[in-house]
């Protein structure tokens, strides 16, 4: 009886696991949907797959089945993918603040004391017009005065944006992954609703009972960063947590705790063994009509479900029950390979009815880190020393706990990277937090204060105010670690797509070590058609080291009402000019876009930096590249960012070997052998606001000017360039201050001769950015142009010395 509830928990042998027949189409039914947006990449890697399983000796007809999976996963994806909306309201695009009512559909509370909130059914009203919006609207709400519940109206007097922005090849697509989620508008609301309602509404019982809870755990609990990790684990409530805890929390490498997913829900399932345990201790002979195991799961399973429903049915906490309730069913069932099968049941489940799913990366991290778990664990399973005595059981304990932390990190890691841009080799605190947060902050402090909420306020409050004492004791911790340099975060080569595919055939490999020759010698196979084809595109583009291309390449990056400029030499050297940023500190353009741009398919590696002004909209992206890249060369006028910015640049030269120039009118940059950046502006002596003193940067390659950057220089600067009467002809001009009225010159358009104006300015900015009379006056002239805000990246090559 005992053996058998053994078999039934344990995770398997070392090897490759044998899949059945449709689990082995399950793979390409999701390559076909994700091909709805990676066409290439996902056809490349359902043939690969294919060829795989053939190696293992797939059945005959299987490749037609195959064939039609795919087909069907596109076919499918396709059609329940929203439409976008076929054109934009008027008064939209005049930035005009309208009268706005919606239904709340879902309420999200996320660090920085912010809802985040899915308003459907969305009327707006303008001065002369009613729009009904298609699918549904975000709407952020800052700082609420109330909190409100979902099925409530609400009427708002604000501006209402389309989700647009940040188009830049090789990042996070936010506005690809806003349209799976039917979400296509945004707006913004910080305090009181001066000019809006919430329309009372009477919740039901259910809604008064979450409330209720939620209620009883925010005033019981301490109000430390410690007392606000408890609404976030039972409820999965951020909204007290601030952004520095986030990010201590994210460098410890314990994201996944604050997530509700499958170790919450495991937490949750160890009550429901507990109490199986416990009833056994007094009643052992219930063991003789079912077993432990599967009472536990019993137990378990409404457990898990209020659990769901206090979660507020979020999607990674749907995905994790899901998957936990497969697993039971089959353990009830006396099946075997329960992990294996039960993710490929709960992952079929979830594509059936939301193939669109497969877009999101918390599914994605799910399966592949489960996935992870049950193939590798075994192998370090089998190598670790089993204890006989407290000490060799402890020992045990923190090394299986590391085991599975690295084995599920094994195959999240290339996907981590991608999408977060930074490599964090951290996971020790994850056997410090882990059995913490499983054996005494969740059970006794989280659920244990809770409960003692209707009996005992005093106790709540102790309990509550005991596990808070304990995270907030860990958060010192960490943020010790991090002063001291222990919890290293590096910038990381961030993979294309064959890579992508090159990695998980060398993990097949090894999982394949002990099977035919024939297996290996087609995965090995596979692995050089794919790096000879990765090496000929990096000799083809010229990023191979060692062999330069013909070109130059001029990347403006669609980084909002911001300005990031790329230059790449024949040689591969890159050049940024500028880093983009933002007027708040809660986002980071180095962080989310410069920086993973910059990484997509390179080192983390720039020659040199360029900082025309120091601006934020200029520098603020710069802070990140100088702290987490590899900078040979930083030139400026001088003039460095003041606040908080300024002290991350100080920083970040106190800590690298990065050489500082400060350059004026006359200074020439050899970026490499032809290629150099001229300083036209300003002179030592020029008298103006920080503006006017932007450097004015002219790259001309062979004699020939191929772009001028001006920075956000205004009429007084523009004046005093002027006067030297410089060769300033260039193919290209970067409009001054994004093409503002205050930097509108004619005479400069008129010296520069450009074929060609860019500029970066953020969709429906509130300047109106750029002004009709630059456009009309440049169309005028015969200059043809383009803008970030509407052709996101903006990329220019010149061949030689030839034509754009």
């Amino acid at each position: 009886m005992y053996g058998n509830d053994d078999n039934l928990s344990s995770v398997g042998r070392p090897g490759i696991p044998g899949l059945l027949f449709w689990q082995k189409l399950l793979p390409a039914f999701v390559f076909g949907i994700l091909s709805i947006k990676w066409l290439i990449p996902c056809f490349v890697a359902f043939l690969v797959y294919v060829v795989v399983l053939f190696a293992f000796k797939l059945q005959k007809g299987a490749i037609v089945l195959l064939i039609l999976m795919f087909a069907l996963g596109n076919f499918y994806g396709s059609s329940v993918l929203p439409l976008k909306p076929s054109s934009m309201p008027d008064w939209m695009g005049r930035r005009e603040k309208v009268d706005v009512s919606g239904e709340i559909e879902t309420i999200k509370g996320v660090p920085g004391n912010k809802l985040k909130i899915i308003l459907k059914n969305v009327f707006c009203k303008s001065s002369n017009s009613s729009t009904e919006l298609d699918g549904t609207m975000i709407w952020t709400w800052d700082q609420p005065d109330v909190f409100p519940v979902t099925g409530q109206k609400v009427s708002l007097f604000t501006r209402v944006k389309p989700i647009s922005g940040f188009k830049n090849p090789g990042v996070w697509d936010y506005e690809f992954y806003s349209r799976t989620k039917n979400i296509f508008y945004r707006a913004y609301s910080r305090g009181e609703l001066k000019n809006g309602k919430l329309i009372p509404v009477e919740p039901d019982f259910w809604q008064r009972l979450r409330a209720d809870l939620r209620n009883k755990i925010i005033s019981n609990a301490p109000s430390t960063q410690g007392g606000a990790i408890f609404p976030g684990l039972l409820t999965g409530d951020r909204f007290f947590l601030s952004r520095d805890t986030i990010e201590l929390i994210r460098r410890a490498g314990i994201s996944h705790v604050l997530a509700l997913s499958g170790l919450h829900v495991g937490f949750v399932v160890s009550f429901g063994f507990a109490l199986s345990w416990l009833i056994g201790l007094f009643f052992p002979r219930i063991y003789l009509k079912i077993p432990r195991v599967k009472l536990g799961v019993i137990l378990s399973a409404p457990i898990v479900l209020f659990y769901l429903w206090l979660g507020q049915f979020s999607p990674s906490l749907l995905r994790a029950v899901c998957m936990f309730g497969f697993w039971g069913v089959l353990l009830l069932m006396n099946r075997g390979r329960v992990l294996l099968d039960g993710l490929f049941l709960a992952a079929a489940l979830i594509l059936v009815f939301a193939p669109l799913s497969a877009f999101d990366l918390g599914f994605q991290l799910s399966v592949l880190a489960v996935g992870g778990i049950a193939v590798f664990y075994p192998y370090f399973q089998a190598i670790i020393p089993v204890g006989t005595n407290v000490i060799t059981k402890a020992i045990y304990f923190v090394l299986a706990v590391l085991a599975v932390s690295l084995s599920a990190n094994l195959t999240i890691l290339p996907l981590t990277i991608w999408n977060f841009g930074v490599l964090i080799p951290n996971l020790m605190f994850n056997v410090l937090w882990i059995p913490m947060l499983g054996l005494f902050l969740m059970p006794i402090c989280g659920v244990g204060g809770l409960l003692a909420s209707f009996v005992n306020t005093f106790i709540s409050q102790k309990l509550f105010g005991l596990g808070a004492a304990c995270f907030d004791y860990m958060l010192s911790l960490v943020r010790s670690a991090v002063e001291s340099g222990w919890l290293p975060e590096y910038a990381f080569y961030r993979p294309l797509w064959e890579e992508f595919i090159i990695y998980f055939l060398v993990l097949l490999l090894f999982v394949c070590i002990r099977k035919s020759r024939r297996v290996k010698v087609a995965i090995l196979s596979l692995i050089v058609l794919l790096c000879g084809s990765r090496i000929g595109t990096m000799i083809y583009s010229g990023n191979l080291p060692g062999i330069g291309s013909d070109y130059v390449t001029v990347n403006m990056l669609d980084t909002g009402q911001s300005q990031c400029i790329v230059i790449t030499g024949p040689q591969g050297t890159r050049t940024v000019v500028d880093g983009g940023g933002a007027w708040g500190d809660s986002f980071d353009i180095g962080k989310a876009i410069v920086g993973p741009w910059l990484t997509s398919g390179h080192l983390p590696k720039i020659d040199n930096i360029f900082m025309t002004h120091a601006d934020r909209d200029h520098a603020g992206g710069l802070a990140y590249l100088l702290e987490k890249f590899d900078v040979d060369n930083f030139y400026s006028d001088g003039n460095m960012p003041d606040g908080t910015l300024g002290e991350r640049f100080s920083s970040a030269f106190s800590q690298s070997e990065v050489s500082m120039h400060k350059i004026l009118r006359g200074d020439v940059i050899e970026l490499e052998p032809g290629l150099i950046l001229q300083v036209l502006h300003p002179t030592p002596y020029f008298n103006g606001k920080r503006n006017d003193s932007s450097l004015f940067l002219r790259l001309v390659w062979n004699g020939k000017g191929l772009i001028c950057i001006p920075g956000d220089i205004e009429k007084k600067g523009i004046n005093a360039l002027l006067r030297h009467d410089d060769d300033i002809r260039a193919d290209v001009l970067v409009l001054p201050h994004h093409g503002s009225a205050g930097s509108f010159s004619p005479k400069l358009y008129d010296k520069v001769k450009p074929k060609q104006a860019i500029a970066a300015c953020g969709f429906l900015n509130r300047y109106n950015f750029v002004v009709p009379k630059v456009e009309k006056t440049l169309k005028y002239r015969g200059v043809d142009l383009r803008k970030t805000s509407l052709d996101g990246m903006l990329l220019i090559r010149w061949k030689s010395i030839d034509k754009l």
